[in-house]
């Protein structure tokens, strides 16, 4: 059961079975892969960060996210008790999650279909950076399309964060890069930009 308040209506509560476990699920907003329940109860605005509750009344999970598209349905997912709670336990004592970092980026990822459609190379295209970042103080601007990590190359979010974490990178290592800068003007022209930025510990407690 997911309990939870959708659309204000307090302690409304839906049922269902749970479909599967261990399901790596990575949100669209922070973009971190989560170990996650699956489960066709009904989760909507409102319920999500509520407990899932067993049979016996046990919380097994958090809900946190479910497909939105019109072409599924009973596609919901919550974050394992056993991730869930050292985490809530370090953020009540501490505010944050030690280790953690962040980059100051949000991205489009660049397809191998888009990539094949448009000329572009596959990479992260840059569509904003934290000014609290030191990634834009790199020499990086919006638009840049991250190519490269540590010499290894990217075409996804996945790749960009193998590239990262193969390399023991964390909060306060630098990172060499590379981009691919399109002219505004002549998409034909391109230039290779290397850069190098200092990944922030993340403080703020999002998961």
């Amino acid at each position: 059961m997911a309990i939870g308040n959708p659309g204000g209506l307090h302690g409304s509560i839906s049922g269902g079975y749970v479909s599967g476990i261990n399901r790596m699920i990575r949100g669209d907003q922070t973009g971190r892969e989560m170990n996650c329940i699956q489960t066709d109860a009904a989760i909507s605005p409102g319920n999500s960060g509520g407990a899932l509750v067993n049979m016996y009344g046990q919380i097994i999970g958090i809900t946190s996210s479910k497909y939105v598209s019109s072409s599924y349905e009973g596609l919901g997912f919550a974050i394992t008790i056993n991730d869930a709670k050292p985490i809530i336990e370090e953020l009540i004592a501490n505010g944050h999650i030690s280790g953690r970092f962040k980059v100051g980026i949000t991205f489009y990822e660049i397809t191998e279909e888009q990539s094949k459609a448009t000329g572009l190379p596959r990479g992260l295209l840059i569509d904003s950076m934290d000014e609290n970042c030191d990634i834009s103080r790199s020499g990086l601007r919006e638009h840049d399309i991250i190519v490269e990590i540590e010499g290894d190359k990217v075409v996804d979010y996945d790749t960009f964060m193998a590239a990262i974490k193969g390399h023991n990178k964390g909060a306060g290592d630098k990172v060499k890069a590379r981009a691919v800068r399109i002219d505004e003007k002549d998409d034909k022209k391109r230039e290779t930009i290397p850069f190098e930025f200092t990944l922030v510990e993340d403080t703020s407690g999002d998961y």
